[in-house]
Formats: C-alpha cells, structure tokens, sequence
C-alpha cells in the first residue's frame, strides 16, 4: 500500500531543505551578508557602473531573503555606505551637491523599504513551512492510525488478511513454515456460552500466537482460523516450536497443522496456505473422532451402572 502522506511529507522535507541549510550562526550569516555585499561593490566600481544601487539592491534582496533581517541590516549598511561613498562630493561620505543628498535621501528610502519587504515575505515564508510541518506531522500521525487500522484486525489486535498482503514481499525468497490455527468446537462455545465468550476465546488464541511467534508473523486469517508464517527457520526448528505449542497450557483446544517451503513466487503462497489447511483439518477431524469416542464411552459407561432409585 502506498503511503500517501508519507511521500508527501518527503518531498516537503526535500523542498525545505535549502532553507534549513540556511539556519546558521549570526557571525557566518553577518560574513556571507557583507561577502555578498562587497563583491559587488567590487564588480560596480571596478567596472565603474553609473548606477550602482541598482546592481546592489539585489545583493540586498538576496541577503535579506536568505537570512532575514540579520542579513538584511548588514546588507543595507554596507550599501547605504557605499551609496555615500560613490554620491558624496569627492567622495568624502559628507558633503554632498543638492541633486546628490536627494538622490541619496531617495536611496535609503529605498534600503530600507526592501529590507522590510523582503524580510517580511520571509518571516511569512518562514511560518507558512512551519504550518506546513505541523500539519504533515499530523496527516503522518493520523495515516498511521488508519494503515494501523487497516492492516489490524478489530477484534483480536493482530494482523488482518490485508496485512498479509502488504507482507508478502517479504516472505519472497525466504524459507518458511506456514501454520493454520483453528479453534476447536467453537460453534459450540458460541452455542453455550455466548457470543462473547466466544470472542475471548478468539483475543486468547491471537495473545497466545504472538507471544509464541510475534506479532509481525500472525494473522487472524478468518472466523475462527489464524494464520502464521515464520520466516527463515529449518523445518526441525519449527517442528521444536510446534510440539512445544501443543504442549503449552492454555485452557482453549486448538488444532493446527503447518508445512515448510521456500516461497519462490508470491502465488506460492497460496498453495501452501491451503496444504497446512488441510493437515490442520485432518488434526481437527482426529479431535472430533476422539471426542466422540471419547462420549460414548462415557454413555456406556452411564447406561451400564444405572443409578438406583433411594
């Protein structure tokens, strides 16, 4: 099953990575701000552009845009500085033609006009992505309880048939023992004690199974059937787990019967589900005969000492 919100919470983090990289420490954003900044004073006085702020304006963008106002304010210094610099009379950065304080008047209105723009849009950037984190946070916390939901069965707490699907990629390739579990007489229980009886029975038996073999490896197949499928492990390791199972105390009878392969091809699958189905039944057809020996010795044993009237 694809995880939606999984892979839309990838490509976010991809996408907000290079801001993240960004997050660095005020001497090496106040460095990178002035390095920006003095290259291209470089680039307009060596090359003696007649409007420079027009070259140094997106020096100052850039800074503010990828630091905020710490890059913005050193920015905008260093430019404001060289603005007096290149407009002042002789460039002495304090006196000035009348024309020139305008246009220097002008420039600072401008410094920082961009400085509060920009680094406006990037506190608003800044706080839609933490938005956008928060919420792919949850959409991931809510996608996980419904593929919990999805792949869980509601009663037991153990994996569905779904689950097995998800899981059969991984058994591919692996040596594998492949166990069906039934309840015997459940129909019985249900008949005698109630439904609800019945439905402890079933948590009982899928408690019992994980305890035994985990719970990524137990699957409540259907009814009153379970499945297992243990992974690498020989067949005569298994067979040690599956007697000392049958030799467990647990006050519920079940039979379960399993064979050993290595799943080449995932349709394999399938047909061993239905080999260890069918040496579970021949185990609950045996208990079934037992069980009815079992009464009419009991019967015959009643009807030949009849109890006497007192």
């Amino acid at each position: 099953m694809i995880n939606i919100a999984a892979v839309r919470a990838f490509f976010m983090e991809k996408s907000k990575k290079p801001l993240m990289q960004l997050q660095v420490s005020l001497l090496r954003r106040t460095l990178i701000s002035a390095g920006i900044m003095f290259a291209l004073i470089f680039f307009v006085y060596y090359f003696k552009i007649p409007n420079p702020n027009m070259i140094l304006i997106a020096g100052l963008v850039l800074a503010s845009a990828l630091f905020g106002f710490s890059g913005g304010i050193v920015a905008s210094v260093i430019m404001f500085g060289y603005t007096l610099f290149f407009f002042s009379t002789g460039h002495s950065f304090i006196h000035f033609t009348p024309e020139n304080m305008q246009k220097v008047i002008v420039s600072l209105a401008g410094i920082i006009a961009d400085v509060f723009f920009v680094c406006f849009l990037k506190q608003t950037e800044l706080r839609a992505f933490k938005k956008i984190d928060a919420l792919t946070k949850e959409l991931n916390f809510e996608n996980k309880k419904l593929q919990r939901m999805y792949m869980t069965d509601a009663l037991t707490g153990i994996r569905n048939r779904m689950a097995l699907i998800d899981d059969l990629e991984f058994y591919l390739g692996h040596e594998i023992s492949v166990m069906m579990v039934d309840l015997n007489d459940f129909k019985m229980i249900n008949d005698t004690y109630g439904h609800e009886e019945g439905d402890h029975m079933l948590v009982e038996t899928g408690k019992f199974l994980v305890d035994i073999f985990g719970e990524n490896h137990c699957y409540r197949y259907g009814g009153d059937e379970f499945l297992v499928i243990f992974p690498d492990i020989s067949e005569a390791d298994f067979n040690k787990i599956f007697t000392s199972m049958n030799q467990n105390s647990i006050a519920i009878s079940l039979s379960a019967g399993y064979v050993h392969a290595v799943m080449e091809n995932i349709n394999m699958l399938h047909t061993l589900i239905s080999q260890a189905d069918k040496k579970m039944y021949e185990v609950k057809r045996a208990h079934q005969a037992a069980k009815k020996t079992k009464n009419k010795k009991n019967q015959e044993q009643e009807f030949s000492h009849p109890q006497l009237p007192i």
